[in-house]
């Protein structure tokens, strides 16, 4: 991740990454469970393993936006520059 992106990309890259975990998630929920067991050891560690890939890459996005708040709050606000003509 570029730790130099803007606070926008990042949040933008987050809702990504949780929109994939849910779909991931949604696969496996209800009647997609007797399927998921059915797969053998493998693929379940596999897609299990992307699933918490994608769930730490959330994570750090969110540290990562929460680093940015705090940045933006201890940077000593200017008060508005008055124009000279």
């Amino acid at each position: 991740m570029d730790k130099r992106s803007e606070p926008h990309d990042r949040f933008e890259r987050l809702g990504s990454k949780l929109a994939q975990l849910e779909s991931l998630l949604t696969l496996v929920g209800g009647e997609g469970i007797g399927h998921f067991r059915q797969q053998e050891a493998e693929q379940q560690a596999y897609f299990l393993g992307l699933c918490s890939r994608l769930a730490g890459e959330c994570r750090d996005l969110c540290e990562s936006l929460q680093l940015a708040e705090q940045d933006s709050e201890a940077e000593p606000r200017r008060p508005p520059q008055m124009l000279l003509n």
